[in-house]
């Protein structure tokens, strides 16, 4: 093929632009030769190399940067020698307060789900025996009617231990912790039995009983005559607190229901309420520490390098 493309001792440089093709040998990546492959020609020929002294000599003369600088070219190196990074105790104190914090937290829902089956064990074992020998209906169903039964039960059993306060304290109590899971097991038959009692009422075309609060029997019953169309009847006289946003609409709910919701968001505001205030000392040694590197380093380097180093 040599004929077609032309002599392969042809050097095809040759017919480049001289422009060009100075260009490209000075632009060409020089050939690296490694130390151990140098011909003794080389070395023979090769430059003296500088005494080692010397470069001792310039790492001596130049300044040490400190690993904390950021200033490689070694500014402000006397100041960045008594620059004391955030002691890791501090640190690892705050992120433990926090994690503790967290963890409790998890730990109190997973007791109030815990708690909250333990109050529907009936429900659930009724509807647990529903889908392993259904009856012909129930076959059909799926067991919806009982699906509901304890999907209900555990829902508002967890608000209700919620709204009590189970398991919201910092230490364990079991004899308190009994006593609200009775107490909201109590109350939510309490709100079944008056649901019962509405409809029996209804269908005897008799008015139903008074509404009583389930967390205030004390307070006056709502006469649901006097109630009107537009109004929301909450038992206990439980006023809608500003930017509630409940789980469900209020005219989807029960009245019970809606004045669960009630309790329990302003549980939640007392909880959050003291978590901030367990926080507060955490927060403030925060602070304190960072207003402190601050006011070093804005002395050392100005206000706009100080303050962004303690962001």
């Amino acid at each position: 093929m040599g004929w077609f493309w032309g002599s392969d001792n042809e050097d095809p440089v040759k017919k480049l632009d001289p422009g060009l093709r100075e260009y490209l040998e000075n632009e060409a990546p020089k050939k690296y030769v490694p130390a151990t492959q140098s011909s003794p020609v080389a070395e023979e020929h090769a430059l003296p190399s500088k005494p080692a002294s010397s470069d001792n000599d310039a790492s001596a003369t130049a300044p040490a940067v400190p690993t904390a600088s950021l200033f490689p070219d070694g500014r402000y190196a006397d100041l960045w020698k008594t620059y004391k990074p955030p002691s890791p105790g501090d640190i690892e104190t705050e992120t433990s307060e926090v994690s503790s914090m967290q963890a409790q937290s998890k730990q109190r829902h997973a007791m109030v789900k815990r708690a909250a089956m333990e109050n529907c064990s009936i429900e659930n074992e009724i509807y647990h025996l529903c889908l392993k020998s259904p009856t012909l209906i129930e076959r059909v169903t799926a067991c919806q009617d009982k699906s509901k039964v304890f999907t209900r039960c555990y829902a508002t059993q967890s608000k209700f231990l919620q709204a009590l306060g189970y398991a919201s304290t910092s230490h364990w109590d079991d004899e308190r912790e009994e006593r609200i899971q009775l107490h909201a097991d109590k109350l939510y038959h309490e709100m079944l039995n008056y649901e019962k009692q509405v409809e029996e009422a209804r269908e005897a075309g008799q008015e139903p009983p008074p509404l009583k609060s389930l967390f205030n029997p004390q307070a006056e019953p709502v006469q649901r005559a006097s109630v009107g169309p537009a109004e929301l009847e909450i038992p206990g006289g439980e006023p809608i607190p500003e930017g509630f946003k409940p789980s469900k609409s209020l005219e989807r709910l029960t009245p019970h229901e809606r004045e669960l919701e009630v309790r329990a968001y302003y549980q939640e505001l007392e909880e959050q309420r003291a978590y901030v205030k367990s926080m507060a000392p955490v927060i403030r040694a925060h602070e304190e520490g960072r207003d402190k590197r601050r006011e070093k380093l804005v002395s050392w380097f100005g206000e706009t390098v100080g303050t962004w180093l303690t962001r």
